[in-house]
């Protein structure tokens, strides 16, 4: 089974970013990077030995682009995008509701 509390923990992290919304670095981005590769790496692992639920690859699939968007808000180029953050952070809540 995958490792959702380090989904929920990311979800965590990011209500807190967006609540902040701080002009600095902030350790919540991190800790929210941290539990989505760590959520990514158990699915991808139970992909791998076969005993992943039948929608798993399109979840990693929804999960990357996530991360993607935190690691582009954690390093942004310009103003931090936070519209892409509050994005992302619905797709996460979309994906750990209850099938």
């Amino acid at each position: 089974m995958s490792d959702e509390a380090a989904g929920r923990r990311a979800l965590e992290a990011l209500d807190k970013v967006l609540e902040k919304k701080p002009h600095k670095d902030d350790h919540a981005l991190s800790a929210a990077m941290e539990g989505l590769c760590a959520w990514r790496d158990s699915i991808a692992a139970e992909h791998r030995r076969g005993g992943a639920a039948p929608k798993s690859r399109e979840r990693l699939a929804r999960i990357n682009v996530v991360i993607s968007v935190v690691v582009g808000s954690h390093f942004p180029l310009g103003d931090t995008p936070w519209e892409e953050l509050q994005k992302a952070r619905g797709w996460l809540s979309e994906l750990l509701e209850p099938a």
